[in-house]
């Protein structure tokens, strides 16, 4: 059991991990910020952010991993979804940033309004 837990541990890469978190919490900050600027906080708002941000991405990181311990092929896969996951949340960041009037063209920043 100890060795399919340094397996995980190798192949989940604490430091890509702590990417995705620190973007998480960035994303929480910016979106709170930008909700309170624009008077549109709704606090049930956060719980949904949890299911919405938060869950899919970790478990959807944490999954590929799982499946690449079992099915070594699979650990090229590692990176590209952590590139996604980043890119995405780099994209709600920057969609938040928007909202709090930062000039962004909206192929950054994803967001129309």
């Amino acid at each position: 059991m100890e060795q399919y837990i340094e397996q995980f541990v190798e192949l989940a890469n604490g430091t890509k991990l702590m990417v995705i978190v620190a973007l998480i919490a960035a994303n929480f900050f910016a979106g709170t910020v930008a909700s309170i600027y624009t008077k549109t906080f709704q606090l049930r708002k956060v719980g949904d952010f949890l299911f919405t941000r938060v869950l899919p991405y970790i478990f959807g990181y944490f999954a590929i991993v799982i499946v690449a311990m079992v099915q070594p092929t699979w650990q090229t896969w590692i990176p590209i979804v952590w590139g996604v996951i980043v890119a995405a949340l780099s994209g709600a960041i920057l969609a938040n940033l928007k909202h709090l009037g930062l000039n962004l063209p909206d192929s950054l920043a994803g967001d129309k309004k």
